[in-house]
């Protein structure tokens, strides 16, 4: 009888030293939480200067400095699609002072695409906020008979050939829209990947591409000098920023594609860290200059709590992974 006491007396024992090990863990965390950031914060941008997404982690990296009272400072680390700079932050210790500007591309398309490497690197990083989305367009050349997307979906379906359509690159969601536009639209589309933005628009404007697929900051210059016009967003709702412009998913539902960019950290990174970087994006994102500044890049500040970011970064793998399966996308063609 002693010995069951005895045994009941550890398992007691044992119990109560689990209860204030995670005690001490929740109390330790919240004083991390109440002393961060203490020192600088780096901002890794999978992505090369000058891009949208570059620009976007200066300014939130410029206003993130305010508001925490600490330099955050951007570091581009390229290559291998974003996998290079995502799978740097991935493996980087878990205290709030290493983080990642990401887009949808990097968990949403890279695991379907990269396999274990990029699942890997996902799998080892945790939403934090979800900053702005951007929808894709559609441009064509301004001498084009065609002004919107019902009048392109009938093209393509009445042309002998096949529609060429430009993007940055295989894989990329341009690229996933216009095969998922060819699916639902059931029209035939012919896929010509492009290096850079310049090449794309230059040969859309010069007739070698029937249309390019492609973001409203890249189109713009384009648009202004009138070489170019836009006949569809891929969006059901209205675009604020370019109201006039006629909405695919009203045409072609399902066909809703937004540009999607966010805040990640590494996985373990303690719960309150994670909440003080989400409160900080969020007066970033309604702070009135960073909102025009994003306009100026075609971008609508999003925000929402780290629920709201992992909910929609399932939706949007589950789309993108369900295109790329339907088309049979490979990194090669």
């Amino acid at each position: 009888m002693r010995f069951n006491n005895g045994k009941f007396a550890i398992a007691t024992l044992m119990r109560a030293a689990a209860l204030a090990t995670w005690a001490c863990g929740v109390v330790s965390g919240a004083i991390a939480a109440d002393a961060y950031p203490t020192r600088p914060i780096t901002l890794f941008v999978p992505f090369a200067g000058g891009g949208s997404a570059d620009i976007l982690g200066r300014v939130l990296a410029n206003s993130l400095t305010e508001t925490l009272k600490q330099p955050v400072v951007v570091d581009n680390r390229t290559g291998a699609g974003g996998l290079v700079g995502t799978s740097l932050v991935a493996k980087a210790p878990d205290d709030g002072y290493m983080l990642l500007l990401a887009t949808d591309s990097l968990y949403a398309i890279n695991p379907a695409l990269y396999g274990k490497k990029a699942e890997d690197a996902m799998a080892a990083l945790t939403p934090v906020a979800h900053l702005a989305e951007a929808p894709l367009v559609i441009a064509v050349n301004s001498a084009s008979p065609v002004n919107d997307f019902a009048g392109l979906l009938k093209q393509a379906k009445a042309s002998s050939a096949p529609l060429s359509f430009g993007t940055p690159g295989v894989g990329t969601d341009h690229h996933l829209l216009g095969e998922l536009i060819a699916k639902s639209g059931q029209v035939r589309l012919n896929h010509v990947p492009y290096r850079g933005a310049g090449a794309a628009l230059g040969d859309l404007a010069g007739g070698q591409i029937d249309m390019l697929i492609t973001l409203v900051s890249t189109a713009q210059p384009m648009v202004a000098a009138g070489k170019i016009k836009l006949v569809g967003v891929a969006t059901t709702k209205v675009y604020e920023a370019q109201p006039q412009i006629p909405r695919m998913g009203q045409i072609l539902p399902g066909t809703d594609m937004l540009v999607s960019y966010s805040l990640m950290a590494p996985k373990s990174t303690p719960a309150p860290i994670v909440a003080r970087l989400n409160e900080a994006v969020g007066i970033t994102l309604r702070n009135p200059s960073v909102g025009s500044k994003l306009a100026e890049l075609g971008l609508t500040p999003t925000g929402g709590t780290v629920a709201d970011f992992a909910k929609r970064m399932q939706a949007e793998r589950k789309q993108r992974e369900g295109i790329i399966r339907d088309a049979d996308v490979k990194l090669v063609e």
